[in-house]
């Protein structure tokens, strides 16, 4: 559902491309995808995922066209004369990443968890979650659905479940890629550097890792089982490898001060972040920190201007417990410098059983239904669902 628009390859180098869309020139790798110039494909994320016959991207061009440059005029028009802090953010954010709001959808295969995160609903001692897996060919219906729904780039996400051992997380990558042109993202915690290596190998060419915190002493005690240095690391090693980066951290933690958060936005930023996610904490009643306040809606929408005034480059995700906040969190969070959404296409019966937190919005909707709502919310917005590569 984020609408990729095709674009024709003008021009090769090496491993990249220069795709043009309306006059509009943009870089994407050519890994994935064999092409030659002329060819008319899709991109997402930076790289090419599917060609696109010659008639089928003239019909969808023209039927894009005015649209396109309508949508572009009204981001344009409000966004211009910001008068504060997350007007200011968005007007940095149109004039350098446009319109071009993705859309991804979130699959979440399983609820089994290794770690005892002291925040996560679905930590190894909540004896009170009714646990699930969803198995290869359910996976694989799952991502079907979404394909058909539109959906260009996805997430597969789970606990740390050592029941997908390497061999399975291989299969469902490399079967996926095989069956769909989609761009992949794992967020499947931490893993060895090999297992990482045979998924980039099969098809993935994302990673969605937050780190939580840069105060080690707060992350400690938030992750006992986990050590932030090394999984700093592995983040890192991960950017060395090819995948694009989604990392940030969670705001709201008990003993976070104001400093703690710019550390944590320049934190993401150094890791070479392909998107910022900020999600605030929100305590679940079966965690050790259930009685901690969640933080107000303010506050997120402040970080997420600020990442955006010391980024302007940066792609910075609304992330669904933003949503859970409040029901027009989205709208704020895009206005405050935002271009990034998730829509989950998990089978909505496992949905609610992914209880990472309480209440999570959108567990409840039609994934049709949450579709119609976000396209509607970014065209009132002069945003384009759309990938227009980097």
């Amino acid at each position: 559902m984020c609408y990729a628009i095709p674009g024709k390859i003008i021009e090769l180098n090496d491993r990249t491309a220069t795709v043009d869309y309306y006059g509009e020139q943009k870089k994407a790798y050519t890994d994935l995808l064999e092409v030659q110039i002329g060819d008319y494909v899709y991109a997402q994320g930076g790289f090419l995922i599917q060609k696109v016959p010659p008639k089928e991207a003239h019909d969808i061009l023209s039927d894009w066209e005015e649209l396109f440059f309508k949508l572009q005029e009204k981001d344009k028009k409000l966004s211009a004369h910001p008068k504060n802090l997350y007007e200011r953010a968005n007007a940095i954010r149109q004039q350098n990443q446009g319109n071009s709001c993705c859309v991804h959808g979130i699959l979440e295969f399983s609820n089994y968890c290794r770690q005892n995160c002291l925040y996560c609903g679905i930590r190894r001692d909540n004896k009170e979650l009714t646990r699930y897996r969803l198995e290869i060919p359910q996976i694989l219906e799952s991502v079907k659905y979404a394909y058909d729904l539109g959906f260009k780039a996805l997430v597969l996400q789970s606990g740390e479940d050592p029941y997908y051992d390497d061999d399975k997380l291989e299969t469902i990558v490399k079967t996926i890629r095989e069956k769909y042109p989609v761009l992949l993202f794992v967020s499947i915690g931490e893993r060895s550097l090999s297992a990482y290596r045979r998924l980039y190998d099969a098809g993935a060419r994302g990673v969605l890792m937050r780190f939580e915190t840069c105060n080690p002493d707060a992350y400690k005690k938030v992750k006992p089982d986990s050590d932030l240095q090394n999984r700093l690391q592995l983040i890192r090693d991960l950017r060395k490898m090819g995948y694009l980066i989604v990392t940030g951290f969670l705001v709201g933690l008990p003993g976070e001060d104001k400093k703690d958060i710019l550390e944590n936005i320049k934190l993401t930023a150094s890791l070479d972040a392909e998107m910022f996610s900020f999600g605030p904490f929100i305590p679940h009643p079966q965690t050790p920190l259930a009685e901690t306040p969640m933080p107000k809606l303010t506050k997120l929408l402040r970080v997420i201007a600020e990442a955006r005034l010391m980024n302007p480059e940066s792609r910075i995700l609304v992330t669904t417990a933003l949503e859970t906040l409040d029901q027009d969190a989205a709208r704020q969070g895009l206005l405050a410098g935002a271009n990034s959404l998730m829509i989950n296409v998990t089978p909505p019966k496992y949905r609610k059983l992914y209880d990472i937190y309480p209440q999570r919005f959108g567990t409840d909707l039609d994934t049709q239904e949450h579709i119609d709502r976000v396209i509607g919310l970014l065209k009132s917005l002069g945003r384009a669902p759309t990938d227009l590569s980097v």
